[in-house]
């Protein structure tokens, strides 16, 4: 750990309050360098090996540091989502994203394992399963300005929707079964109970839309709406009638059926959509939807393709006050967190682990997506400071102007290297050791 970055000693030294003994400490420092520098499968013996020297314990030290090791993961997301707050402008909305996804793993005995959609492979018509486990994220969207005003997600809470609960019994023969829409509303809950001063914007897809009537005081909601949902005017007509007064206005026409077929009502803007500008017709109005947000008036933004290639597109914001490109810019900026899950997946060994109890379940996962983020603050913390330098691009890649998860721990492994090699070289004479050490080092995590 001592060569790794000094920014990055100093970022990981705070979290050491989560946890209780000096042991435990330890093992978090190695566990956590070993992850960033392993570069097969991210398992236990796998992160042991990438570590080298700094692993002096068992593997059953480290096993338990997981599933048995007394702290909590919110208390590390805590101290890491304080740490990203101050990147953001003091006066701006923050923008958070969530969605759920699936880490296959195939086993029995895995706990909160089940047989979930994989939105993957599946499709409308022929939807596919697999075995897994179910992860809801939340992560703040952070803009780049050195970076061209590249959009990064940063994770700061994850919850498993376990596929069998053992919820305390409401009634008889009752059990409250959590789901993805109540542990997103969960943490929504408690990332704005960590700052009641600032205002959020949470933008999730149509799955997330019914979060609109649980939203806290701070915080607004952009999602999608049904194409044929039902819909109300936000004016009550007041009538002599006896009986009950009415609570709903006039219904409208679906979202669908409200586009107007004039096109001077519409709003042709330019949008960029996954790093394609295209132009877009917009058209707004105001209704309330009762299903979703009831009593409260919602903007209703329709995007259509001029050329008719994509079909209408409905969304909806519980700010009334944004314009209709503002919630259809926000929504685009919802895709950074789908790139999070490819570079976890992918690049970061969050589906390697092989833990099977209920512990080691719900930590594992968590604690790959906190070190994600911790690379990605470190990066932006180097960058503003010009002690990184991004990697040239490859020849094939001559119009690269962004940076990819990839990249930032690329720099992050190169320092450590670079200062590991600085270290050991007292005269010529130990070059061959040092040569034979990276030699040995590395061919135990290829």
């Amino acid at each position: 750990m001592d060569h790794l970055s000094q920014l990055f000693q100093q970022l990981v030294t705070p979290f050491s309050i989560a946890f209780v003994s000096r042991p435990t400490i330890d093992s978090f420092f190695t566990i956590t360098l070993g992850w960033i520098l392993c570069t097969g499968r991210r398992t236990i013996t796998g992160i042991i090996r990438a570590a080298g020297p700094d692993a002096t314990k068992s593997h059953d030290a480290y096993q338990r540091f997981f599933s048995g090791a007394k702290w909590q993961m919110d208390e590390l997301w805590k101290v890491l989502f304080f740490m990203i707050i101050k990147l953001l402008p003091d006066q701006q909305s923050i923008l958070i994203v969530g969605d759920d996804t699936l880490l296959k793993h195939y086993g029995r005995k895995i706990w909160g394992a089940g047989l979930y959609r994989d939105a993957v492979r599946s499709s409308k018509k022929y939807p596919c399963y697999a075995w897994g486990l179910n992860w809801v994220v939340l992560a703040i969207i952070v803009e780049l300005p050195l970076l061209n005003n590249h959009l990064i997600a940063v994770p700061v809470l994850a919850r498993l929707n376990p596929k069998k609960t053992h919820a305390k019994k409401k009634g008889k023969g009752s059990k409250q079964k959590n789901t993805t829409v109540s542990l997103m509303k969960e943490m929504l809950q408690t990332v704005a109970d960590w700052l009641p001063e600032r205002q959020f914007v949470f933008c999730g897809d149509g799955a997330y839309a019914s979060v609109a009537k649980h939203l806290p005081k701070n915080m607004h909601l952009v999602s999608r709406i049904r194409k044929d949902a039902a819909i109300y005017s936000c004016s009550i007509k007041k009538t002599n009638k006896k009986g009950r007064p009415r609570k709903k206005g006039v219904r409208l026409p679906a979202p669908k059926d409200m586009a107007p077929s004039r096109k001077k009502k519409w709003q042709v803007v330019e949008l960029n959509l996954y790093g394609k500008t295209v132009q877009r017709h917009l058209f707004q109005f105001q209704a309330i939807w009762h299903e979703v947000c009831p009593n409260r008036p919602i903007n209703i933004v329709i995007v259509r393709d001029p050329e008719g290639k994509v079909d209408d597109e409905f969304f909806f914001s519980t700010n009334i006050t944004l314009s209709a490109f503002q919630i259809v810019h926000i929504y685009t900026g919802r895709w950074p967190i789908e790139v999070v899950f490819r570079e976890s997946k992918q690049y970061f060994g969050i589906a390697d682990s092989q833990a099977r109890k209920k512990q080691a379940v719900i930590r594992t996962t968590p604690f790959c997506l906190w070190l994600i983020s911790l690379i990605k603050l470190w990066f932006i913390l180097e960058r503003k400071c010009g002690s990184v330098e991004l990697p040239e691009p490859d020849p094939w890649y001559t119009n690269k102007t962004t940076v990819s998860f990839q990249d930032m721990l690329a720099a992050l492994r190169r320092s450590f290297w670079c200062k590991l090699f600085s270290t050991m070289s007292s005269s010529e004479d130990e070059l061959a050791k040092i040569n034979l050490y990276a030699i040995n080092s590395l061919s135990e995590v290829a």
